[in-house]
């Protein structure tokens, strides 16, 4: 039987491994409630992860952190406004944010980058090379992982970054009325990033990365055009120093993702998930396993937003189908498509908990190669 970490490796180098590996990890929501005793079982023994591990320091959009400070703006029975304030060489950024009584979840009223003269910021100020994990504490992350997964270090994504951090509507804006500040910032974030990534790599730590930005920058937010001009002349420089240092790169993207697998490929990334069916997404697994199997690890589609209200036998019907479809020759994870077991009635989570069950023990019977 194969550990967790050969399961993981051997499906990303395209070859059948002793099973498909399932990845699957359990929010705290789940792992305490009483009723989970089997699910954690099955997740703690069968469950194929892969593990955060340290890597540079991008502070905020690559300049350091110089201080900052969290203040209540107003405080009411009903919610409660906060102000975020960063500061940096590339001056004060602030952003507001509402936070509703009871739930976890907040709302942002205002974001950090919300005018051109804030991009100028960005784009023209200088920049110090970035920091990274020495590598001593990078030795100590990969031994606590040990066998039981894969180490990802995870990476600042230079577009994906504004778009979190601004508004939609803001960015994609400048995309068309100051397009030359878009590449000015994203030009100078991406050169700050592959030298620190070389760096690191030169340094002995090739690692396996990962971007989540991309379901940003696909439809219904951008088109072929933009992205081509926007995206694909900045992540494959990012592309060319991981992967001359050894590593791999895994993007995270929801969406509507299938008619830019190929670009994926192109640019260097390895590894693409949720990989989402309709309607979240448009993905066709068996067809993406045709056109990009052989250069992608696809790793998906178990839409486990819907266990709410989905039955164990129409689980097990969807995981023995995205198996059929992706497992043949390697290359392919099962892997849920977004969150579960968050927010919600005890009820649907008292479903929910059976559906990750049933998803566990779908995963096991039908991923035998």
């Amino acid at each position: 039987m194969m550990t967790h970490r050969e399961r993981l490796e051997t499906a990303w180098a395209h070859r059948e491994p002793d099973r498909v590996p399932i990845e699957f990890g359990l929010t705290a929501l789940l792992r305490d409630d009483p009723r989970a005793g089997r699910l954690r079982a099955l997740v703690d023994a069968h469950a194929d992860n892969f593990h955060g591990t340290p890597g540079p320091a991008f502070g905020f959009f690559g300049f350091p952190y110089l201080g900052g400070r969290e203040e209540i703006i107003e405080e009411t029975a009903e919610y409660t406004r906060k102000r975020l304030v960063t500061e940096t060489p590339a001056g004060t950024f602030t952003a507001i944010t509402l936070h509703p009584a009871g739930c976890e979840d907040y709302h942002w009223e205002k974001r950090y980058i919300t005018s051109t003269e804030e991009l100028r910021a960005l784009a023209e100020t200088p920049r110090e090379p970035l920091a990274h994990v020495d590598k001593a504490e990078w030795d100590a992350a990969l031994a606590r992982i040990g066998d039981d997964g894969l180490p990802l270090t995870f990476l600042q994504h230079p577009l994906g970054s504004l778009v979190r951090n601004a508004t939609m509507e803001d960015v994609y804006t400048w995309l068309y009325d100051a397009p030359d500040l878009v590449h000015r910032y994203l030009s100078a974030y991406t050169e700050q990033m592959v030298d620190v990534l070389d760096r690191m790599l030169g340094a002995g730590m090739t690692a396996n990365f990962a971007t989540y930005a991309h379901e940003m920058l696909i439809p219904p937010w951008m088109g072929a055009a933009l992205y081509d001009e926007f995206v694909m002349p900045y992540d494959r420089p990012l592309g060319a120093v991981i992967h001359r240092g050894g590593g791999r790169w895994r993007a995270h993207c929801h969406g509507r993702c299938m008619g830019f697998l190929e670009r994926f490929a192109e640019v260097g990334i390895t590894a693409v998930e949720p990989l989402e069916i309709p309607p979240t997404g448009d993905c066709d697994l068996a067809e993406a396993k045709r056109r990009v199997g052989d250069r992608l690890l696809l790793s998906g589609n178990i839409p486990t937003e819907r266990f709410v209200t989905m039955t164990p036998a129409e689980v097990r019907d969807m995981v023995k189908a995205a198996i059929d479809a992706g497992a043949p020759g390697g290359g392919f994870t099962l892997a849920p498509s977004n969150g579960h077991g968050l927010q919600c009635t005890d009820e649907e989570l008292a479903r929910t908990i059976a559906n990750c069950e049933a998803y566990m023990e779908a995963g096991l019977e039908f991923g035998g190669y």
